[in-house]
């Protein structure tokens, strides 16, 4: 069944969304229709968490939930994790240099600061285009006391290098889906990585032909506006110099992880206006309720890819 956007409680009108800095001219998306993008959805759940728990006893695994923007929790990240061959283990290669990460479209920076703080052989560097979830993920990670090993650089990756480059890894879970220049964006990662580096993303992709419907949903609340076929992606990755491509189709996972977290969200009605305002908590519900039907129409299609830079000449 595809769920339709919860109605407004009775007797209440939500007023209009609040201003914010989600607009991206760098490169040509617009994030403004993006709830889980608006400025405050962090700051409110922070104020929340902060009533019930000191600063000085948060942790990375406290900011998580609203700090990760992708499916499956933590899930990503541990696959990540050991593709890199990373290990909790704090033994393990004392003396050998830390793995450098690059997370590409960090945003709030979720996972780079559980991965700092869980996995002691690699160090984090976060970037991300939007100064204000930049701002925002810079400050919690200073408020966890993990920005020795977790650093963050506001940049637009067509126009300005990354420091720290090149890297071990690449990290990028439901980021590249907002940019359409996928030719160049491939290139330009694949100059982060050394030779040999690795790059562990989840995507979407067009697994069937998109309807006008699905296209118009793409392009406002998702802000996603071009998908390449699995054949189009494959090629762009072998174009910018990528091999051992490995294509893991994600539908049967995201679609009822998706579904899930929709129903829980409106359970939770009362609490999010409380917390977050009935402007922002229908934002939410919108963008919620889009993917869950996208997904259920099965026209979009998800993907985990881990693949690898060739090597050098």
């Amino acid at each position: 069944e595809i769920a339709p956007r919860a109605p407004p409680r009775p007797g209440t009108r939500s007023p209009p969304m609040a201003p914010d800095s989600t607009a991206n001219p760098a490169m040509d998306v617009d994030f403004k229709k993006m709830g889980i993008y608006i400025d405050g959805r962090t700051k409110n759940e922070l104020d929340e968490l902060l009533a019930a728990k000191k600063d000085a006893d948060i942790t990375a695994r406290d900011l998580y939930g609203f700090s990760c923007m992708h499916y499956l929790d933590d899930g990503p990240m541990n696959e990540a994790a050991s593709f890199f061959g990373l290990s909790r283990d704090a033994s393990v290669d004392t003396d050998a240099p830390p793995k450098k990460i690059l997370d590409f479209g960090a945003g709030f920076a979720g996972d780079a600061r559980v991965m700092a703080s869980e996995f002691p052989g690699c160090e984090l560097t976060c970037v991300e285009v939007q100064p204000h979830i930049h701002a925002a993920a810079e400050r919690f990670t200073a408020l966890v006391g993990a920005s020795a090993r977790c650093k963050h650089q506001c940049l637009d990756i067509f126009n300005e290098l990354v420091v720290n480059a090149p890297f071990d890894h690449l990290f990028s879970v439901l980021v590249i889906l907002h940019i359409p220049e996928r030719d160049r964006l491939w290139r330009s990662l694949a100059d982060t990585l050394k030779p040999g580096g690795t790059a562990y993303v989840e995507d979407y992709f067009a697994a069937r032909p998109l309807t006008d419907e699905d296209k118009a949903q793409l392009a406002g609340p998702v802000a996603c506006p071009y998908l390449p076929s699995r054949e189009e992606y494959e090629r762009t990755l072998t174009d910018a110099g990528f091999v051992d491509v490995r294509w893991e189709t994600m539908n049967e996972q995201w679609a009822p992880f998706v579904s899930s977290r929709l129903a829980k969200f409106r359970e939770a009605y009362d609490r999010n206006v409380r917390v977050h305002g009935e402007a922002l908590t229908a934002e939410l519900d919108l963008f919620y309720s889009t993917v869950q039907q996208l997904f259920a129409r099965g026209n979009l299609g998800g993907v985990r890819i881990r693949v690898r830079k060739r090597d050098a000449a």
